[in-house]
């Protein structure tokens, strides 16, 4: 690997640990999540500093991998699981999201039903 690609592929990999540390802290990215992409930025940095050890000798013995573009295409189907994990999520969410609104609209018309009910007619609310 060039040395300069090495060195940009470890900064950006420590500004995603930094950005998610800092997520974390401001409460923006809650834990569950964060775990996937704290593990996904110590990966790519410790694959950053020794490219040569993990790539060549580590991983290609486990792997049974001995090109470079193959990696490259494993750490593709890898985010894209991260991606697919996330929209997954999302679409709970949304769900979610509009099953309270749904509530809210049902408890919101029972509460004016009550309350024009309950007061009489000479009386407005406050």
């Amino acid at each position: 690997m060039l040395f300069k690609i090495q060195i940009i592929v470890g900064v950006l990999s420590m500004l995603l640990l930094l950005t998610t540390f800092e997520l974390i802290r401001k409460k923006r990215l809650r834990e569950e999540y964060a775990i996937l992409w704290l593990f996904t930025g110590i990966v790519v940095l410790v694959l950053s500093l020794w490219p040569e050890f993990f790539l060549s000798q580590f991983f290609a013995k486990i792997s049974g991998i001995f090109y470079l573009s193959a990696v490259v295409l494993i750490s593709f189907f890898f985010l894209l699981l991260i991606v697919f994990h996330f929209s997954v999520v999302i679409s709970k969410l949304t769900g979610q999201n509009k099953d309270l609104a749904q509530r809210y609209a049902l408890l919101e018309m029972e509460f004016k039903e009550l309350r024009r009910r309950c007061l009489p007619p000479d009386r407005t609310p406050l």
